[in-house]
């Protein structure tokens, strides 16, 4: 099922059956007036539309508005396939996610980019186009292992995409001692290209999970022991090499002293923070980050969006978690 005809019967769920206007859709989903307009009368021509929404079988829209109701989104998209693998699973994500990221891009904006594996295969799937971008890496850039998923690479992939300008962040997500990061953060440069990634207009982040296949271990920055002491400690998922708690909270200050990337707070104050996630074993990870409100757009898979849903419903943390602020 083509990416165009997906678009059609959001477009038409949000507009005949959640009765927002054409204007309040455009601003929610990143598109102008005028395309909403076009794609309402394509949907009704395709027949998406005809005295209700028909939405595509492989469409999770009842998916999809749970998990907007439920903890405010912009926008959630859920897709199908099966995602039996970590493999599997960002095969399965890419695509949806290089496809809002070209939606959303109208030329000119600041974009920010985190690391890892699923952050590699959706940049992959990027349509190259001048649109002029500035392109800033949100954690630290250099590892010995596995420098294909580096933030600095990715920043570099995807400004060569946009033909637009890339900012480096010379610098290691993770260092030794807090006594290195501070001294590293002395630095103009490396202190100017994290003010520049802490006022982008788009961050596209991952979610990592604390499991023995996270990504973390598998770059050398953190020990499988290591990562067992940060889950006792109270993290379950990390968004740019920051810890945080079930409730998306700040978690693991002992690491957060060691690490060179914006913070959750500065996150939080990014207009447009899509995460990628998906799989079973994250389901945990993207409840938190849903959870503390550090991902305003979310592109799951259908088993990872049913297992965040159930999660919240059984496993409440505080009072108002999980409600629509």
């Amino acid at each position: 099922m083509s990416q165009d005809r997906l678009l059609m019967a959001k477009v038409a769920d949000l507009y005949y059956l959640r009765n927002l206007t054409q204007q309040e859709i455009a601003a929610r989903l990143g598109l102008s007036r005028p395309t909403v307009s076009r794609l309402l009368t394509r949907s009704r021509a395709a027949g998406i539309v005809r005295i209700e929404v028909t939405a595509p079988d492989t469409t999770y829209s009842a998916l999809e508005r749970a998990l907007e109701d439920t903890f405010g989104l912009r926008e959630a998209i859920v897709t199908g396939g099966r995602a039996e693998s970590p493999t599997a699973t960002r095969r399965v994500l890419a695509q949806p996610a290089a496809g809002y990221l070209d939606r959303l891009l109208k030329g000119g904006e600041s974009i920010g980019i985190s690391w890892g594996t699923t952050l590699s295969a959706v940049i992959d799937h990027v349509r190259p186009r001048s649109l002029n971008t500035t392109v800033v890496p949100l954690v630290g850039g250099l590892g010995q292992a596995a420098p294909g998923i580096h933030a600095n690479e990715l920043a570099r992939r995807l400004g060569e995409a946009h033909r637009g300008r890339v900012h480096l962040l010379h610098a290691p997500a993770i260092v030794a001692h807090s006594s290195v990061r501070d001294a590293l953060l002395s630095d103009p440069t490396i202190r100017g290209v994290l003010d520049v990634a802490r006022g982008v207009d788009v961050a596209l982040v991952g979610i990592g999970a604390l499991v023995p296949s996270s990504t973390l271990i598998e770059s050398g920055y953190v020990s499988a022991a290591e990562m067992a002491a940060l889950r006792r400690q109270g993290a379950v998922g990390d968004i740019c090499t920051r810890m945080f708690a079930p409730d998306g909270t700040s978690s693991t200050a002992a690491l957060a002293a060691r690490t060179l990337a914006i913070d959750l707070d500065d996150l939080r104050r990014i207009p447009t923070v899509a995460g990628v996630a998906g799989g079973l074993e994250k389901a945990e990870a993207i409840l938190g980050a849903l959870r503390g409100r550090l991902v305003n757009v979310l592109v799951t898979d259908h088993s990872a969006a049913r297992a965040v849903l159930r999660l919240d419903r059984t496993n409440a943390v505080g009072p108002g978690t999980g409600a629509k602020g």
